[in-house]
């Protein structure tokens, strides 16, 4: 096999250096390999290949926004435009970071400066899975084998060892649909199978976001479903827990969120100040830690963008539910006999509620109705 092309044009007196750095676009027989490939791909990203695929349509999410995928017939002329991105942000896990960076050289080496910067490698290390969880989605290790040893199974597509979102979905809703049912045993079929849904989805994204990038993810499904501890499901239970309160609130005393905040203005400015007992004193402070943590949303994400750290986001939202839950448990709303401090309480919870969907949303995880 000879070398067609290279994407490194920088000449080395090392010849083993220089080995390692050439890469094989086009085999002597013309067949273009994986690189080859992937290049192509990128620049037809960034409109530069002077090429398209052609476009059917897929299908539609249920927000009615169209999903188009490639085809080898006559595409549709209603076609959007696609490509031609100002930034690539290619999602792959870091060892494939010797590719992205040939991708990269190649732009730089066409010279395409700008596209060579504006390729970002979001790399993250390798997702493995639990032994549990690997025995549940049917994967038999022989035992005693070198992977049988191991404290994980590694998922590779070169082992056989794979894993497609569609059954890992599956698998999760069945669980939760079995918890949901357990709580909720009024519900309907249709509606438990749908919360089930949310909750199996919430798991996997926030099980995903929660480690920093350079660790590695060891995907369980138990450890993912629990209702308590550092979990998707923990953080929407946070939120269902403070539209309780507020659904309580208007079947009690028909208040709703707009009612509490207008009235706000009418409601005695010492409650938030020092001159009450010590006692309530404390529970005011925590009332001030919640919404000032709360207020933090926007700088998170600020952060997030800035350093590609996704897990920082994860990390907020989870201290913010837990300061919620300790402030759910020491102050009493619906049966504190203060209006006032009843209705200062309740703003409070009404705009944690309000950052902590922003921030579940974020993330791609909604709040059931119930749970």
């Amino acid at each position: 096999m000879r070398i067609e092309s290279t994407v490194d044009s920088q000449p080395s007196t090392d010849e083993s250096d220089e080995e390692a750095r050439e890469k094989v676009i086009v085999r002597s027989n013309g067949v273009v390999t994986y690189v080859g490939k992937d290049l192509a791909n990128q620049f037809w990203k960034f409109g530069l290949l002077g090429r398209d695929f052609h476009y059917r349509l897929f299908g539609r999410q249920t927000g009615g926004r169209a999903l188009w995928a490639t085809t080898s017939e006559d595409g549709d002329p209603a076609v959007p435009s696609f490509g031609h991105a100002s930034r690539i942000y290619n999602v792959i896990d870091s060892r494939q970071m010797y590719l992205q960076a040939l991708l990269s050289q190649a732009l730089r080496t066409l010279g395409h400066l700008e596209e060579a910067e504006n390729s970002i490698h979001f790399s993250y290390e390798m997702v493995a899975l639990s032994h549990a969880t690997a025995r549940e989605l049917g994967y038999q290790l022989a035992p005693g084998s070198e992977e049988a040893a191991k404290p994980f199974v590694e998922v590779s597509g070169r082992k056989g060892l794979g894993v497609k979102i569609d059954d890992l979905l599956d698998l999760l809703t069945d669980k939760a649909s079995a918890e949901v049912a357990r709580r909720n045993p009024e519900f309907s079929d249709e509606e438990r199978r749908r919360v089930a849904a949310q909750i199996a989805v919430a798991a996997i994204r926030y099980f995903m976001l929660k480690f920093s990038r350079g660790k590695l993810i060891v995907f369980d499904i138990e450890e993912a479903l629990s209702f308590e501890g550092e979990t998707g499901p923990y953080l929407q239970y946070a939120v269902v827990r403070a539209n309780n309160i507020f659904h309580k609130l208007q079947e009690r005393e028909g208040l709703t969120e707009a009612d509490v905040v207008r009235r706000l203005d009418a409601t005695r400015a010492d409650e938030l100040g020092e001159s009450i007992e010590p006692m309530k004193d404390a529970d005011l402070h925590s009332l001030w830690a919640l919404v000032l943590e709360a207020s933090r949303l926007d700088e998170i994400v600020d952060q997030v963008v800035r350093t590609l750290e996704f897990s920082v986001l994860a990390k907020f939202a989870f201290g913010l539910a837990q300061t919620f839950n300790a402030f759910y448990h020491r102050s009493s709303i619906l049966n504190e006999e203060d209006v006032d401090r009843k209705l200062w309480r309740a703003a409070g919870v009404a705009y944690v509620r309000a950052e902590l969907t922003r921030a579940l949303d974020l993330m791609g995880i909604e709040v059931p109705s119930r749970m």
